[in-house]
């Protein structure tokens, strides 16, 4: 399956946003296969005003999964800011902060984990990833 990823801008001046495909369903809950690693549809990056990746976001686990584990990697992501100073940036690929969920093998069921995401200028943010394992 090809996760196609884009960026919505969220912050402010220095362009870091927040990224998201398609496979999540309404409620925001991503289905992932069981005992697959997955890379989930949200992402963090962060572009310049000249649309230039700047250093990617890192990130902190900070309440572990119940049924299964979380890896952080970088991925590149494509832009896609709304209207603002940004907007000139979308369709640019990036580096971005990308989390992969593996449940344990034969779990199937509801799971989640916490973040804490840092960007370079100090901005932090948490975020809460959930998830469906069939």
């Amino acid at each position: 399956m090809k996760t196609v990823l884009t960026a919505t801008l969220l912050c402010g001046l220095l362009g870091g946003c927040v990224s998201s495909g398609g496979t999540s369903s309404a409620d925001g809950v991503e289905r992932v296969a069981a005992g697959r690693p997955t890379f989930l549809q949200q992402t963090y990056m962060t572009m310049d005003e000249r649309c230039r990746p700047v250093k990617r976001p890192t990130g902190l686990l900070t309440e572990p999964p119940r049924h299964g584990k979380v890896r952080m990697a970088t991925r590149n992501a494509k832009a896609e800011y709304g209207p603002g100073d940004n907007q000139h940036c979308d369709g640019k690929l990036g580096p971005s902060l990308a989390f992969e969920y593996t449940s344990k093998p034969g779990y199937r069921g509801p799971d989640s984990f916490g973040v804490r995401v840092r960007y370079n200028d100090g901005e932090i943010r948490q975020a809460r990833f959930d998830v469906e394992v069939y």
